[in-house]
This record gives structure tokens, sequence and C-alpha cells, in this order.
């Protein structure tokens, strides 16, 4: 069984708007949707989801294959980045007192020790002077 894409969030509200003009290009046409897709690139446009969407399709050769699947199996929007700070094995669990503790990044986003903005975090490392700013949507995943 194929699971449903996870996609960046402006992609998914360009395509789910796509698929609301043109529906066949949900199972019909994939790889044509993506041909388009491509083409749209080089059209200069004021549609700023449009512009991410051609951007992205032409980062790499792997987001092509994710749209096509997309298209094909559904997709999904990714989660937004809650950035953590780390310093070896512990997180940062209180932000206003700076206290770290080997806990899971889900404990942190609990305590509502995360960022929303990567800068922020960069910020408190760069006071602290130790510690690395991490995904912590990622650190997770990465640690099972």
């Amino acid at each position: 069984m194929n699971e449903q894409v996870k996609l960046p969030k402006g992609i998914c509200a360009y395509l789910d708007r796509l698929l609301m003009e043109h529906p066949g290009f949900r199972a019909q046409y994939p790889f044509v949707a993506v041909g388009v897709l491509r083409e749209k690139r080089s059209e200069p446009s004021t549609d700023e989801l449009q512009n991410e969407l051609a951007a992205y399709v032409n980062l790499k050769g792997d987001n092509q294959w994710k749209l096509i699947d997309a298209l094909r199996y559904g997709y999904e929007a990714e989660p937004e980045p809650r950035w953590g700070i780390k310093a070896g094995n512990c997180y940062m669990i209180d932000i206003c007192l700076w206290r770290f503790a080997n806990v899971t990044p889900e404990l942190v986003i609990d305590c509502e020790a995360d960022f929303d903005e990567k800068y922020e975090a960069d910020e408190v490392v760069n006071k602290l002077g130790f510690g690395e700013v991490v995904d912590l949507n990622k650190v997770g995943k990465a640690d099972d």
C-alpha cells in the first residue's frame, strides 16, 4: 500500500487549487501534470504559489517523482519545523531559565520550550556559547 506524500505547505496549497481546476491531473495524467508544472517555471507569474511550485519541481529531480506520487497516492503537508536547542544528549526544557534535561524532543514541545523561528533559537545558542539548533520533528525520527 502506498502512503501519502509529505510536501511543503505552499506546494500542497497550489496542488489543491490546481486539482480543483483540473481534477484529471490527480490519477489520469500525473506525468503530464508534472511536465506542465515544469514548463510554468519559464512563464513569468505574479502567483507566489505557482512560482514556489515551479522552483520546487526544478530544485531536484527527486521532487518531480514526489509530485507524481503525490498526484497518484495523495499528499499532506509536512509538519512545520519546531526548533529546539540540544547540548550533548540533553535538550533545553525551559526557555526562561535556560535549563536542560535528558528528555525526548516531544517533551520539549510539550514544555513549550521550542521555537517557531530558527533565528530565535540561534540567538539563544549564541548567548549561551554552546549547543546546537535542531529541528525537533526530524531529531525525533532520526533517534528511533
